[in-house]
């Protein structure tokens, strides 16, 4: 199980995410300047968020509290 909870704010842009997966490949698609590669960023641990958490099964990877 995946679940995402992130807010990453930058000049101009407020990226606000939420999403949960349970034994499934996930895809993530938009146009351009949706925030894709920010919340990739985000996951791999390239970039903090500003708040929010982060947890792949059993482990927190971010926690924001």
């Amino acid at each position: 199980m995946v679940s995402v909870e992130i807010v990453k704010r930058v000049p101009g842009f407020t990226l606000d995410v939420s999403w949960r997966a349970e034994k499934a490949v996930v895809g993530l698609f938009g146009p351009s300047g949706a925030g894709k590669t920010l919340t990739l960023q985000c996951l791999a641990g390239l970039v903090r968020p500003d708040a929010g958490r982060i947890v792949v099964g059993d482990r927190v990877f971010f926690d924001a509290a």
